[in-house]
């Protein structure tokens, strides 16, 4: 006797997923209620069981398809045969996949979803030699529900099949203040045998994907400004010792965030977001700063809400008790999200300074880098002093290269003398 196990519906709302990794292959024997492979949706990376046991006899996808709900996932016999090993595939021979295109931003495995917001067209149309309109039988019901030709929507699932999200891109599109740009069709490079062909799946194509919608809808800017940080760091010195007392660990960024919520009184647009819809820019009442944290799964940027409302120390007890669960993947979703601007953080790692991509809908991002021991010239004399650059990137649709210079130059102002980060307490 043989079972087809078919993709269950893995959300409300949720018509696809992509399949990102088998945990079976064909001839293994699995028990009820295995897991079977994992899968990636807009909303989260999940594991899926079977409800069944038996003899894997088929696996029907291969690792970074995209895969409607109730289509087979794989077959099983459950007589106790086993079927005879397939020949292994040549991978040697195989193309490089195309190139994916582009944060979350967006999903630390398995709990903590990905930050990246869905409705944005972020991959180029697939080719469709057919010519024929692609599409899974939800997908077309979606569409006739939301009254979209499906002939005038170009596809970007695999040989062009048309996906939810592309039939929601083309409704969130705006009819006039977006210019359409032609993307070329993609390229496809061959690998010799000494080459190793990785493809690009799960959270790294939601990264690329996010990546790129950024680059493509908002055209950046980046203002580059050198803060003397010698004050900070003795502050940060003697501030250590009774942030340990409570268990707290310190860093430079809490202090940044707070010298940040007071700029933003003077610059508010500047912690804003876009509406791409009706294209118009919303100007957030609270401060909610993402973090961008490298992690083992991939990039991920958990967000600290209501900033303006908590105290440095209160500040550092958050950011190390959230990034500390993004890295091992315990995050929440609405950790994920919300945010109104993000800061981006490798001065730990080295570098002077970096030209960071926008988290879109944000309209800005802040690139803090190494600190470093430089010759400078202060009352006359040349003295060592504790040298940063600020290398922050803008949305110049909304920001003018004025105003980030003058919100460059209030944040850098507050760093050099930040005794004034002390009074404010909350």
């Amino acid at each position: 006797m043989s079972y087809t196990f078919e993709l269950p519906e893995v959300g409300e709302g949720v018509t696809e997923a992509e399949l990102v990794k088998w945990n079976v292959s064909v001839g293994d024997v699995i028990a009820p209620d295995e897991a079977v492979c994992e899968v990636m949706t807009d909303k989260a990376t999940m594991e899926i069981n079977c409800p069944v046991g038996g003899t894997v006899v088929e696996v029907c996808g291969e690792e970074g398809d995209i895969l409607p709900v109730h289509t087979p996932l794989l077959k099983l016999s459950q007589d106790g045969s086993v079927p005879a090993p397939t020949p292994a595939k040549d991978t040697t021979a195989k193309t490089a996949p195309a190139p994916q295109m582009a944060a979350p931003v967006p999903t630390p495995k398995p709990s903590a979803p990905t930050s990246v917001p869905a409705p944005v067209q972020t991959r180029a149309p697939a080719p469709n030699p057919t010519g024929k309109v692609l599409a899974s039988p939800a997908v077309r019901a979606f569409a006739k529900t939301q009254g979209q030709d499906l002939s005038n929507i170009s596809g970007t699932g695999k040989g062009g099949r048309i996906t939810r999200n592309d039939i929601q891109n083309n409704m969130n599109a705006p009819a006039s203040h977006t210019a359409h740009i032609k993307v070329p069709p993609a390229v496809r490079v061959q690998a010799s045998k000494s080459d190793q062909v990785v493809k690009i799946v799960g959270l790294r194509r939601k990264i690329a994907e996010k990546m790129l919608e950024s680059v493509q809808r908002a055209p950046h800017f980046t203002y580059v400004e050198e803060v003397d940080m010698t004050d900070l760091v003795t502050m940060r010195g003697q501030l250590k010792g009774v942030a340990a007392e409570y268990g707290v660990k310190l860093t430079y960024i809490p202090f940044i965030m707070k010298a940040l919520v007071q700029v933003f009184h003077e610059f508010p647009t500047v912690n804003a977001v876009m509406n791409e819809a009706d294209f118009s820019m919303i100007v957030r009442g609270e401060v909610n700063i993402g973090i961008a944290c490298d992690t083992p799964q991939g990039l991920y940027v958990p967000v600290i809400k209501n900033v303006e409302q908590k105290s440095i120390l209160e500040l550092a007890a958050e950011i190390t008790d959230l990034t500390t669960r993004t890295r091992e993947g315990k995050a929440q979703l609405s950790e994920l999200q919300g945010g109104t601007f993000t800061i981006t953080s490798v001065g730990n790692i080295g570098g002077r300074f970096a030209t960071p991509i926008i988290n879109n809908p944000e309209v800005a991002i802040l690139g803090v880098n190494q600190i470093h021991d430089r010759p400078m010239v202060v009352n006359g004399e040349i003295v060592a002093r504790k040298m940063m650059y600020l290398s922050p990137s803008f949305d110049h649709r909304v920001i003018d290269g004025a105003v980030a210079a003058r919100f460059v130059s209030a944040l850098k102002a507050i760093l050099e003398n930040p005794a004034s980060l002390l009074l404010s307490l909350r």
